[in-house]
């Protein structure tokens, strides 16, 4: 029996059924275990709050870190992801910019970055963009062998700009966080509108291994630091500095050593200490 491919009625049962019950049924209207999850993202602000102010978003252990620090002021927005509290925003007086504490208690899920990112930049429309995160320093591929204990802060840049005495964040290494979904759609914007300046990303040396990306969202996703964590005040004095210059801000304040971790005040030299026991180096080419 001839059957018309553009017929709008479904084919015979014999065309689509079989006796093998692992075979692929297009009629079925179970969803595979693999399917992605629907992304819900609320944005709550309150008051009055611009749009097309500098952004400047802290992710994850290095965001909460550089965060502590920062005089941020009251929190004024809260942004969920499927009723689950991922981000919280912050218009400090002193500046013009407005901050974004993201991935400070959960870690988002792959699925989930995207339409996180894309949301956010819709709601507030930054002028530009700057980002603080971090990378695995031992999972770092670099032609030279540089010691974890004296490895750099990273960055990478929609535009051409050199922030001495950081390095590039360089190829063949691949950024996989929310930072990078936030830098992919804010050059999408770039490219077409002109009120969209471009992004920075600051990466913040870690000799800790990178958590592993979640399949699921929950609402505490991340363990904490370890005692020992943290970075020197001096570089973290630079990289505030940085966050907000190039965005064309000013920052809030000063950095200063915020909350400690549970075990008592940081020691510097302990920690720089620790980063060196890790190993001498990383991955290399």
């Amino acid at each position: 029996m001839e059957i018309d491919p553009l017929a709008d009625a479904l084919p015979p049962r014999y065309a689509i059924e079989s006796d093998d019950e692992d075979e692929y049924n297009p009629l079925s209207t179970r969803q595979p275990a693999d399917a992605v999850p629907i992304v819900q993202v609320m944005i709550i602000i309150e008051g009055q709050f611009a749009t097309g102010n500098p952004l400047v978003i802290a992710s994850g252990p290095a965001g909460k870190f550089w965060a502590d620090g920062a005089n941020l002021g009251e929190q004024q927005g809260t942004i969920f992801v499927n009723n689950i509290q991922v981000g919280s925003l912050f218009k400090p007086s002193s500046t013009r910019a407005v901050v974004l504490v993201s991935e400070a208690t959960t870690a988002l899920p792959l699925w989930s970055m995207n339409k996180y990112a894309n949301d956010i930049l819709d709601r507030l429309r930054p002028s530009a963009i700057s980002i603080l995160d971090m990378y695995a320093v031992q999972n770092y591929i670099s032609s030279a062998l540089v010691p974890v204990h004296e490895a750099s802060v990273r960055y990478l840049s929609l535009g051409n700009i050199f922030l001495d005495p950081f390095h590039p964040f360089a190829p063949p290494n691949i950024l996989q966080s929310t930072a990078a979904a936030f830098m992919s759609a804010m050059n999408i914007c770039a490219l077409s509108s002109d009120q969209a300046n471009g992004g920075v990303i600051l990466l913040l040396p870690s000799p800790e291994i990178p958590r592993t990306v979640p399949s699921k969202l929950s609402p505490s996703g991340l363990s904490r630091p370890s005692g020992d964590q943290g970075w020197p005040v001096e570089m973290m004095m630079e990289v505030n500095e940085r966050l907000f210059e190039v965005i064309g801000a000013k920052p809030p304040s000063t950095w200063t050593l915020g909350s400690m971790p549970s075990g008592g005040a940081y020691d510097l030299s302990k920690t720089k200490r620790s980063l060196a026991e890790v190993g001498e180096g990383g991955m290399y080419i």
